[in-house]
């Protein structure tokens, strides 16, 4: 399992990146890890995130497309990226 301390290196790296408004990083199950985001707010994107992947995946492997390495969410307040690691068991979220 990845560190906290290499977690948090991470999530500096991305907020450091223009129009980055949020980065969560979650288990599988859910479960956040790390974030700058407030705790209602991180657990919120953790719960949701985690459902929207794993129907993600379940689709995928449904129509034997491979594997499933990333999703973006178009909105209309900016973007939602999503990158899925099952082999670590984490989810990384990206709110710009």
């Amino acid at each position: 399992m990845i560190s906290q301390e290499k977690l948090q290196g991470i999530i500096r790296q991305l907020k450091a990146q223009e129009g980055v408004r949020g980065v969560v990083v979650t288990n599988m199950d859910g479960l956040p890890l790390s974030s700058d985001l407030d705790a209602e707010t991180t657990e919120s994107v953790a719960a949701i995130i985690t459902s929207l992947v794993g129907k993600a995946l379940d689709a995928v492997r449904e129509m034997r497309e491979g594997t499933l390495s990333f999703l973006t969410l178009d909105t209309t307040k900016g973007q939602i990226n999503i990158a899925p690691d099952e082999k670590e068991g984490l989810i990384l979220v990206v709110l710009k």
